[in-house]
């Protein structure tokens, strides 16, 4: 199964105003609509969040790039 760690405690380290940090959030909340509506799975892993998909290609569509396979 395809995943990567979600780590959002980096999501809007560098926006430099409240306007910026507001679009960041928005945009990320877009994006877990369409990996939710895309059959994404979240799990949760000794305090990591780990997002996953059974197809590969499915995965790789959204960009995600497979690691050590």
């Amino acid at each position: 199964m395809a995943s990567f760690t979600w780590d959002e405690s980096t999501l809007s380290a560098d926006c430099p105003s409240l306007a910026s940090m507001a679009q960041r959030f928005e945009e990320a909340a877009a994006l877990m609509r369409q990996l939710d509506q895309s059959g994404f799975q979240l799990e949760n892993h000794q305090g990591s969040r780990v997002i996953k998909h059974q197809n590969k290609e499915v995965f790789t569509s959204f960009g995600f790039v497979l690691e050590g396979k």
